[in-house]
């Protein structure tokens, strides 16, 4: 398998026929034909239904295709990467962090590169879970977020906040605050998608009275666990830095035990760290007490 083979699978299915793709790359419809050809027989499996007028996919392609553009992806930002370093440009470091903690990430991304001039960045936002995998796959430097046990994952402490248990303004159980997981039982839970690893404290909060409540909703923002609860008069979980100072409509109760989440800085353990990475990282720990909203 070559990466012109893949380039041209490609372009055959973007384009749905061979003529198209043949157009597309500037080749003759000949040599396209032999790619995929070579392409097929080299991984044992057709890719594509030719019989009709317009290619199709079978079960094989369907599933080459989001690796092949994840290759050829991969490659084009190597490549480039590659002539940024040959042109003296720094290269990129690659974070990805909580939604909540973006705001402040970015603060301190832009006080860095006022100290390095010329660093250059690449940002997601991401629950827990997709972050740790980024970390394993290689697709991040640094992950923000909860520091829990991971194998394979080192997890350097930046802060530990408090998670709030938010009701509407006008529900009746702020009054009899601090909350246990008992008196929750009959009101609607709005909760973080527990399969991307968010919010486990609230998960052990539950463990201290009943078990984890199902859900009437599972989302992946802590701003729709706002909305949810305004609108179904219900509760939900949102971490210190996810509230907003001014014009926030729900209430913060208190809670039976109170709960906390640890933020780290998470990395690879077993993927070297370029010098500019490790530079950052001594910033953070240093500038992250300091900064506050």
């Amino acid at each position: 398998m070559q990466f012109r083979q893949l380039e041209t699978f490609i372009s055959i299915v973007d384009a749905g026929t061979l003529t198209g793709a043949a157009r597309r790359l500037y080749k003759t419809q000949g040599a396209v034909s032999q790619d995929l050809k070579l392409l097929e027989n080299g991984l044992g499996v057709q890719l594509l239904d030719r019989t009709g007028q317009r290619v199709k996919l079978t079960a094989a392609g369907s599933a080459l295709l989001p690796i092949a553009r994840r290759i050829m992806s991969d490659i084009a930002d190597a490549t480039f990467e590659m002539e940024c370093i040959r042109t003296g440009e720094s290269p990129v470091i690659r974070l990805t962090c909580l939604p909540s903690l973006g705001p402040r990430l970015c603060r301190l991304m832009a006080g860095y590169t006022r100290e390095h001039p010329g660093t250059r960045w690449s940002l997601f936002t991401s629950l827990r879970g997709a972050m740790i995998a980024g970390l394993r796959e290689d697709q991040f430097d640094l992950a923000i977020c909860e520091g829990y046990a991971d194998d394979g994952i080192v997890n350097i402490p930046l802060m530990r906040e408090s998670l709030h248990l938010v009701l509407p303004h006008d529900h009746p159980l702020i009054e009899q605050a601090p909350l246990r997981p008992a008196d929750l039982r009959d009101v609607p839970y709005i909760g973080l998608h527990r399969r991307l690893g968010a919010l486990l404290e609230a998960q052990r909060f539950f463990s201290a009275g009943e078990a984890y409540p199902t859900p009437v909703a599972e989302v992946d923002t802590t701003q729709l666990v706002a909305e949810l609860a305004t609108g179904l008069g219900g509760y939900g979980f949102i971490p210190d830095s996810a509230i907003p100072r001014h014009g926030f409509t729900l209430v913060t109760v208190p809670t039976d035990p109170p709960l906390t989440r640890q933020i780290s800085i998470a990395r690879s353990a077993t993927r070297s760290i370029p010098p500019a990475v490790e530079m950052f990282i001594d910033y953070l720990i240093a500038a992250w007490p300091a900064d506050s909203p």
